[in-house]
């Protein structure tokens, strides 16, 4: 295992666990609608301590980047350095609504290049890891996209930023006669793990992009290619950090999802 993705992996469990415990002490009906934004926050910032302490216990002059920190990865500067890049909870409406499907993500970039990223979903105890090159696993396992060649029987995981929601009755539309089954967990990260380990057949997502959202998701990027899949956007180029929507899968999904959306 590269040494980078042990530290991850024993990073991100550490702050698994301590998100565990505050979603099992949440109680949603105590907590004033105005403080729960404080308290997600802390939440996050607590993680994020988590992570940084075990990074920098063993990689002292690396630069971790968050949700308060964030930096561009394109920026010349940082493509010198090793960058950890960490993600806040995803989603953390689920959180709050103890809706059980959410993530944490660390992604660490070389030289400007993603070379490791990690997935975990504390409830379910399930952590998706990448090392450029090394293929995708699931908790030690390798895993693979699905093979599902039409969408007849395909799983389509649609999921939209807050801030582009009112685009998931768009694009449900677009499909509603070609598949018969979809999924919106609200995890846009979660999402991409599963079509890495063919829970689901293709994801479409439209992001607003911010710099620390495209940041956050690069870990899942890096799984599927891993996992043999493909991640393009509606033009079908790879351009997706720029236009702020992505289609992931295997091929021949890729192509349909994509003939579909670009249907005027």
């Amino acid at each position: 295992m590269h040494p980078m993705l042990n530290i991850a992996i024993q990073a991100i469990r550490r702050a698994g666990n301590f998100v565990v415990k505050q979603y099992e002490l949440f109680d949603k009906n105590s907590v004033q609608s105005n403080h729960i934004n404080n308290l997600i926050s802390k939440i996050n910032k607590e993680s994020y301590y988590i992570i940084t302490a075990i990074i920098r216990k063993f990689y002292p002059l690396h630069t971790v980047i968050n949700t308060w920190n964030v930096r561009d990865i394109n920026d010349v500067n940082c493509k010198e350095s090793v960058l950890w890049i960490i993600g806040a909870i995803d989603n953390d409406v689920n959180f709050i609504k103890q809706f059980p499907f959410f993530a944490l993500s660390i992604s660490v970039f070389i030289k400007g290049h993603i070379e490791i990223g990690v997935i975990y979903d504390p409830i379910h105890n399930e952590l998706f890891s990448a090392c450029r090159g090394k293929g995708a696993h699931l908790n030690g396992y390798r895993i693979r996209v699905g093979t599902a060649k039409n969408l007849h029987r395909a799983i389509i995981a649609i999921s939209c930023s807050y801030e582009q929601q009112h685009m998931t009755i768009n694009l449900l539309s677009k499909f509603s006669n070609k598949c018969a089954y979809f999924r919106y967990t609200g995890s846009t990260i979660l999402d991409l793990a599963y079509v890495a380990v063919g829970r689901v057949d293709g994801c479409v997502s439209i992001f607003f992009k911010k710099i620390n959202y495209t940041n956050k998701l690069a870990s899942g990027f890096l799984i599927i290619r891993e996992s043999g899949g493909l991640i393009i956007d509606f033009t079908g180029t790879d351009n997706y950090l720029l236009s702020g929507n992505i289609i992931a899968g295997n091929v021949k999904i890729i192509r349909t999802i994509l003939s579909i959306i670009q249907i005027i």
